[in-house]
């Protein structure tokens, strides 16, 4: 069965682990929430991603980049699950902010 021609094709992926997953969704949490500001507007421990255009500047939240880079990571079939969960903790902490969506003032 291991030689088999029909199944040949078949890729396997590894599976998700829950218990690593969700490991990996606290500790983004929890360490976005003590590095990000308290608050909206609000500067944290590390500086947020600004960049000037004319009189607007726009804002990559770090809820943002972190989605941008699960979403890449799933293009390219990187699969770690405690990687992913890091990432989906670090939306998730962003979201909490009133003004996650505001990305351009």
């Amino acid at each position: 069965m291991l030689n088999n021609p029909a199944t040949a094709h078949i890729t396997t992926h590894k599976m998700i682990e829950p218990t690593e997953l969700l490991l990996g969704i606290s500790i983004g949490y929890i360490v976005t929430k003590l590095l990000a500001g308290k608050k909206e507007r609000e500067q944290g421990i590390l500086k947020s991603l600004k960049i000037p255009i004319k009189n607007k500047t726009i804002h990559l939240h770090h809820w943002l980049i972190a989605l941008t880079a699960l979403i890449i990571l799933a293009i390219i079939q990187y699969n770690n699950t405690l990687i992913d969960g890091l990432l989906i903790g670090i939306i998730l902490q962003g979201i909490t902010y009133k003004d996650f969506l505001k990305i351009i003032y």
